[in-house]
């Protein structure tokens, strides 16, 4: 993306959007890590801009519709 407007904005404009996907790669990190606590990952969704909603399911074993 080409912006035509004066190089301060210019380059304000790359540095937030370096700094979003660094956030979005911890964020990406955390989901892969099994210890990362619940609140730790709607702290960082939140830092990215995403609205986390989660939802817990039980398994159970022996159900004929799996």
């Amino acid at each position: 993306m080409t912006i035509q407007t004066a190089a301060g904005t210019r380059l304000h404009l790359q540095n937030d959007l370096g700094k979003l996907g660094e956030r979005l790669i911890r964020f990406g990190q955390a989901l892969q890590n099994p210890e990362t606590t619940v609140g730790q990952l709607m702290s960082l969704a939140s830092s990215c801009g995403i609205s986390l909603k989660l939802r817990a399911v039980a398994e159970s074993e022996g159900r004929g519709d799996a």
